[in-house]
């Protein structure tokens, strides 16, 4: 469990679609005319699908999940040096 978490906030984002991607020089257009429609419509911006928006809370779950491990590992942590004190 530990270990697919792990990876799945280890994993790079996903870069624009070929398509609308400006910055990357190795891909040409080759209808110019298509590529700033989709560019000026906010194509893939606005209107995610559900396996992007499935994909988004799952990575959101796995962070939040992370944090409140690590909450409740630093509480015992903090509870045992508490009773440690008193002995």
């Amino acid at each position: 469990m530990l270990e697919y978490l792990s990876n799945l906030l280890r994993r790079k984002r996903m870069k624009n679609d070929a398509l609308i991607d400006c910055e990357s020089d190795d891909l040409r257009m080759q209808n110019a005319q298509f590529v700033s429609f989709l560019q000026k419509s906010g194509f893939r911006r606005q209107q995610l699908d559900r396996h992007e928006k499935t994909k988004r809370l799952k990575k959101l779950v796995a962070v939040g999940f992370v944090w409140v491990l690590g909450g409740g590992f630093l509480w015992v942590v903090v509870e045992s040096a508490q009773a440690l004190e008193l002995f």
